[in-house]
This record gives C-alpha cells, structure tokens and sequence, in this order.
C-alpha cells in the first residue's frame, strides 16, 4: 500500500522541513527567506553578517540542507545576487 500526498501535504512538508532547518540557524536565518526550487536550496539574506555566518558555518550547513530538505544545492543570495553555491554531496560516499 502506497501514501499519496496531495499538494497541499507536500507544500506542508516542505514548510516544516524548511522551518526544522531554519531553526538550526535561528540567528543567521531568522529574516532570510528559504525557497526551495527543485533540489536547490535558496537563501535569501538581507545582511551581510547573515552571509558571513552563514559561510563560517558552511559544513554544519550544507550537511542540514542535505538531510533536513533533501536539496542537493545551496546557494546564498544578498539583495537578489548570488553570493555562493555549494554542492550537498557528502566528500566521501556513503558505504553502501
């Protein structure tokens, strides 16, 4: 037996799953706004200081967008531009 979400359920989840990683980074991204488009996780900031935390904390990061939303990319914005991209993909694979 399969679930099926409708897209009200998933626009849910996805909502939760954003707040769940905003949460991890309250201060850098209390006022960022997160969208997710595709498996690319954008960040929005609208200070510098949210961008420098933000990249101090690159590892910590780009791991939580990995597990929390499931995106593949990060990429911060300041007013509208992209700043820095960086791939979720673990250096080293997972055994498996």
């Amino acid at each position: 037996m399969s679930i099926q979400f409708s897209s009200e359920d998933q626009y849910l989840l996805l909502q939760n799953r954003l707040k769940r990683f905003r949460k991890l980074f309250l201060r850098p991204l209390g006022l960022c706004r997160l969208q997710l488009k595709r498996d690319r996780l954008i960040i929005h900031c609208t200070e510098p200081w949210m961008v420098d935390e933000l990249l101090l904390d690159l590892d910590e990061v780009t791991e939580a967008a990995r597990v929390i939303v499931g995106a593949h990319q990060v990429a911060l914005y300041f007013y509208g531009e992209e700043v820095y991209q960086v791939s979720t993909a673990p250096e080293f694979p997972l055994a498996g």
